[in-house]
């Protein structure tokens, strides 16, 4: 063996030991949002983590880096006052490769061919999932029930 293809030969491995390290160390690392287009305020908790408040027309980055939850619940107020919440919802999401999207639907009938979820077999109103982009997770406008607002009465005597 010459000392030419020697050399190629160690290069060629060199490549393949490279090729198999970046490719072993695949994962997912998008950065998505939580936006906030309601009235309500917003507690976002990721992997059982700790939470974050995101007030109404407010956005919070998430980093999905591999398959994990969500939990969202919204408020008519600040959560520390004690109210319950008026909407709450939990989403898996995925994140292999280069693909990262909040899973909604179930496997059965053609979800491979249609899509998961598109026979609406799990409902994700009042919050809009993997839109603007994969991944997001929207609350807009919706029907929610309005927050009462509490009434201060005025007394003219001071």
């Amino acid at each position: 063996m010459t000392k030419r293809i020697g050399c190629g030969l160690a290069g060629v491995a060199l490549g393949l030991v490279g090729m198999v390290l970046t490719v072993s160390d695949a994962s997912a690392d998008c950065l998505r949002r939580i936006y906030n287009r309601s009235t309500y305020v917003l507690v976002a908790r990721q992997d059982g983590g700790p939470p974050a408040t995101l007030l109404p027309g407010r956005s919070l980055p998430v980093r999905l880096s591999q398959p994990g939850q969500i939990a969202i619940s919204a408020y008519c107020g600040l959560p520390e006052a004690g109210g319950s919440p008026v909407t709450q919802a939990t989403f898996d999401y995925e994140a292999v490769l280069d693909r990262c999207f909040v899973r909604f639907g179930s496997d059965e009938f053609f979800a491979t061919q249609l899509g998961r979820g598109f026979f609406g077999t799990q409902e994700t109103a009042p919050f809009t999932v993997n839109n603007p982009q994969q991944g997001d997770i929207v609350l807009g406008p919706s029907a929610l029930p309005a927050c009462t607002v509490p009434r201060v009465v005025l007394d003219r005597r001071g």
